[in-house]
């Protein structure tokens, strides 16, 4: 009787804990009351957003008839501008006929004035050809004799140069080839030296390693032969122990048999117990599954509510189910003593049970408490990932600031050195077409005197002809006096009609004076219709920027409703999670909701800040901005110079070619070396086997001395070959050289500045990459918060069975909230695609940016026998200048 009130005190306490949940059933379905309240005022704002969509549908009409009347006006300014193109075709046309009439007019004038001339010039040009040619007579037979024999000598002198400058370049790429020869020649046999001493003295060491280890060998042999023996028997020891091992092992068999039979009986008695254990497997497994669950996704609070959920409703039916047992067992004790031992045997069982059960209850209260313990921190960890987060994206800020001064200091330095460089060019395009242009004066000078030469000879000739024509002509000029007195009378009517001629020409510049007056006129109508054709553009401009603003409000507009219909859904899941919690808890979590908030619009704003500097960015330095567009000149004139200059690398490495040929020679030398040198350490080897005697050895090394000496010999002719050629060099070589080592300089510093650049722009890429997962990292962890509060109240709302919130999907969210999150996540991903567009529109950019074809600057080698540059008569004059070649542009 005692033990069966003990029970009925237990079912008491049982039956106390059930009112306790009855009660909280009862705050649930106040809590579902004031749910549908929250529910009718976010209907109300429901409306209130209606209403400011029927505002956007407005101000969508508004910009369509400020379209309409924007185009109205342009179609306008069309048809002004095309009349005036008409106006200025018809003054054009008769500008053009006035013109042709002033050029007759003043075509007409030059020629009688030339006329005048050529009629004074011929008078005088008559007169002192007679003075002239006596006195040529007599200078002509003074000086052409010694003119005869200077000229026979320059000839010979200038074959004899030519001759002497062929020789020596030609004795100049032979001493090149053959330094280049005697040097990998030289290389080759201080190598094979240096290799045959090497394997002299290894093959000595291991010959007295290989002493070593035979000595060793023999004494490890006696060892092992006394090992053997004590080997054998503990062969025979081991092989009597197994036989004991068998014997023993036949008995443990019987007795396993033995063991097993009882071991069955066990079984049957233990299958009974096994029931009740595989119960409590059960939901330890459970228990199991849901700390793995948690370890693995801390967030996925979905299965671990759940799972308590169910637990719960199992700990209600298994109360009732002991409920029922408890009267079954009142109505027994009536019934029969009998029963009552069968009672107590139940009653002890019952009090286990529920000793596991309340045990379990207090393991689950303690979960609970280490869940919502984990809450905390995971709450926590987000608040400092969130702090985190803030600070990075102000470094970023700071670093973007940063690089965008760089990038300003680093244009303006780019533009410095390139105004220094082309500064450069230009001053090595003067000096390069004044050397030429004195190269080619003195040719001409040589060629004028020749021609000179020749001349004279025919002007003697003609002279002597000349002679006696003149004195026909002596017996002319009398006749000539009587009609010069002739020419001076029409010369006085010429000089009457010049007077007369002048007097047209002022008229008709009058006339032209008229006339340009007119011209100009027109010329300031054309300049008003370019003014306004430009203000057109610039209102064409400026609509397409207003629709582009109009769009990106639009969205922005979008994307804060949808943010808004969020946040106020997450406050009624969070509101109905925290309404089983205390109010300073309630207090606290609005408190971060509206931190988390701010922090949002604050990460937006800098979003939208950041996509306008990226937008700005993109205008100076996109594919349509101004300084690319100056950058891309100077990249054209440079590829223009880079052409030249591949060219001149051309000429180079036709001359390389003939050094690898005689490269090829020499490495065919050095093989047959090779194959000597093989063969002389075979036979070494050969002779290490054998017993070294003694006049072998020295053989050896008078050979070895042999050698040396002429190493010696080569070393000394090649350092004398070496002096000559670096004579020659620094006689022929040193201005070209010079020149080769500024031109490469110059190319190395424009390709660095150039990756530099590209760095940077590759470096603020990333930034904005990071800054925009960082974004997006914000966005799933708050997104991830809100699926934690929906799940929540999902459950909430499934135990209280009056609720009359809409069906909720498997995710936990309503059907809206479900349309809601789509639109959300399509709206981030255009914003997202339209960023990335950009980024690779900017990197195509960067890529493209220089259309002309990728050629690899191979290294200009200052070999003994390369030249680059103009090569005139035996003189270098430095790298020749660019042609102005103007590529095709993609």
């Amino acid at each position: 009787m005692h033990k069966l009130k003990e029970a009925q005190d237990t079912l008491d306490l049982q039956s106390q804990r059930l009112n306790k949940i009855e009660n909280a059933a009862r705050g649930n379905t106040i809590l579902v009351g004031d749910l549908q309240l929250k529910e009718r005022e976010y209907r109300k704002t429901i409306n209130t957003f209606e209403t400011l969509e029927q505002e956007r549908d407005y101000l969508k009409m508004e910009n369509i008839r400020l379209r309409q009347e924007m185009q109205d006006r342009i179609d306008k300014l069309d048809f002004q501008l095309r009349s005036l193109s008409a106006q200025h075709q018809v003054t054009e046309n008769d500008n053009n006929k006035r013109m042709v009439l002033l050029e007759q007019s003043t075509q007409a004038l030059s020629m009688l004035e030339n006329e005048n001339g050529r009629l004074t010039q011929d008078k005088d040009t008559l007169k002192r050809e007679i003075a002239v040619s006596k006195e040529a007579m007599d200078l002509a037979r003074s000086k052409f004799e010694p003119m005869e024999k200077e000229n026979a000598t320059l000839r010979v002198e200038i074959k004899h140069l030519r001759d002497e400058n062929g020789n020596l370049q030609k004795r100049i790429g032979e001493v090149s080839g053959q330094l280049s020869e005697l040097r990998s020649l030289t290389q080759s046999m201080k190598d094979e030296n240096e290799k045959l001493a090497g394997s002299w003295k290894s093959l000595a060491e291991e010959k007295q390693k290989l002493v070593k280890q035979l000595e060793v060998s023999e004494d490890k042999g006696k060892d092992l032969q006394s090992k053997v023996t004590l080997l054998g028997a503990e062969k025979d020891r081991l092989f009597h122990e197994k036989m004991d091992s068998n014997n023993k092992l036949q008995q443990i068999l019987v007795n396993n048999e033995q063991l097993e039979r009882t071991k069955s009986v066990l079984e049957e008695q233990i299958h009974d117990q096994e029931i009740e254990v595989s119960r409590a497997k059960n939901i330890a497994k459970k228990k199991q599954d849901q700390f793995v669950d948690v370890e693995e996704e801390l967030l996925d609070y979905k299965k671990a509510n759940q799972d308590l959920a169910s637990e719960l409703d199992s700990v209600r039916a298994y109360y009732e189910r002991s409920l029922e047992q408890i009267s079954t067992l009142e109505s027994g004790k009536k019934v029969t003593q009998q029963q009552a031992e069968f009672a107590l045997t139940e009653r002890d069982r019952l009090k286990d049970e529920v000793e596991k059960l309340n045990k379990l209850v207090d393991n689950k209260a303690k979960e609970y408490k280490r869940e919502k313990e984990e809450i905390e921190e995971v709450n926590d960890s987000l608040k400092n990932e969130l702090r985190q987060l803030r600070h990075d994206n102000t470094l970023l800020d700071n670093k973007n600031q940063e690089l965008e001064t760089k990038l300003k200091k680093a244009n303006e330095d780019l533009m410095r050195e390139a105004t220094t460089q082309q500064q450069e060019l230009d001053t090595w395009k003067d000096t390069c077409d004044r050397l030429t242009a004195s190269v080619s004066r003195k040719e001409n000078e040589i060629q004028t005197l020749s021609d000179r030469l020749l001349d004279m000879e025919d002007l003697t000739s003609r002279l002597e002809g000349d002679n006696k024509v003149l004195k026909d002509e002596c017996e002319k000029l009398s006749e000539d006096h009587e009609d010069k007195v002739k020419l001076k009378d029409e010369n006085r009517k010429l000089i009457q009609e010049r007077a007369e001629n002048e007097q047209m020409i002022k008229l008709l510049e009058t006339q032209k004076e008229v006339l340009t007056k007119s011209s100009e006129s027109s010329l300031t109508k054309l300049h008003d219709v370019e003014q306004l054709s430009g203000k057109v553009e610039q209102f064409r401009n400026e609509n397409e920027h207003l629709r582009e603003r109009i769009l990106e409000l639009e969205k922005v507009r979008d994307d804060l409703v949808n943010q808004k219909e969020e946040l106020l859904e997450n406050l009624e899941m969070k509101e109905a999670m925290v309404s089983s919690a205390p109010k300073i808890e309630v207090e606290r979590l609005r408190q971060e909701r509206d931190q988390l908030e701010d922090e949002c619009e604050q990460l937006r704003r800098e979003k939208d800040s950041l996509q306008t500097r990226h937008e700005e960015y993109v205008k100076d330095y996109g594919p349509e901005g101004e300084v690319s567009y100056q950058e891309k000149i100077k990249i054209q004139k440079l590829n223009r110079e880079k052409e030249d200059l591949e060219k001149q690398v051309a000429l180079i490495n036709g001359q390389l070619l003939l050094v690898e040929s005689s490269k090829k020679r020499l490495d065919e030398v050095v093989e047959d070396l090779q194959t000597e040198i093989v063969h002389l350490r075979k036979e070494l080897e050969e002779a290490e086997k054998q017993p070294v005697s003694g006049p072998e050895v020295d053989h050896l090394q008078s050979e070895i001395e042999a050698l040396r000496e002429e190493l010696e010999k080569t070393q000394r002719e090649k350092n004398k070959k070496d002096t000559l050629i670096r004579s020659l060099k620094d006689e022929s070589l040193d201005d070209v050289g010079s020149e080769l080592t500024e031109v490469k300089g110059e190319l190395h510093k424009l390709i660095g500045v150039i990756q530099d650049k590209d760095r940077n722009i590759e470096t603020l890429e990333t930034e904005l990459k990071l800054s925009k997962e960082n974004l997006n990292r914000k966005e799933r962890a708050i997104n991830e918060m809100r699926g934690i509060g929906s799940d929540s109240d999902d459950r909430s709302l499934g135990r209280a069975g009056r609720s009359r919130i809409p069906r909720r999907s498997e995710d936990g969210k309503t059907e809206k909230d479900v349309h809601r999150s789509k639109s959300l996540t399509d709206k981030g991903s255009n914003s997202g695609d339209r960023l990335q567009s950009l980024i690779s529109k900017y990197r195509s950019y960067g890529e493209t940016g220089n259309t002309f074809p990728e050629r690899k600057i191979k290294p200009l080698s200052l070999s003994g026998s390369s030249k680059m540059g103009l090569v005139t008569k035996g003189r270098s004059f430095g790298p020749a200048a660019p042609k102005d070649q103007i590529p095709k542009s993609s």
